[in-house]
């Protein structure tokens, strides 16, 4: 019976190592993203020639830049 509460136990704690290693390599793929985006951000923003789309398109970096900073925050 010993033996059967430690299997269990060893188990379950191996589920935890698991379940963090996921939700870190999805944190981390989603903070990849959210670069990928501001460096497409940025380039639109030097290639637009509108004042009205660059506004728009610094206020997404903005916005990107934020959650990738909360991002970051969470993760520690």
């Amino acid at each position: 019976m010993k033996l059967e509460k430690i299997y269990e136990k060893a188990k379950s704690y191996l589920s935890l190592i698991d379940d963090e290693d996921i939700k870190k390599k999805k944190v981390k793929k989603l903070q990849e993203k959210i670069e990928d985006k501001i460096t497409k951000l940025e380039k639109k923003i030097k290639d637009s020639k509108q004042e009205d789309e660059k506004i728009k398109l610094k206020e997404e970096k903005v916005l990107l830049k934020k959650f990738r900073e909360q991002l970051k925050e969470k993760n520690k």
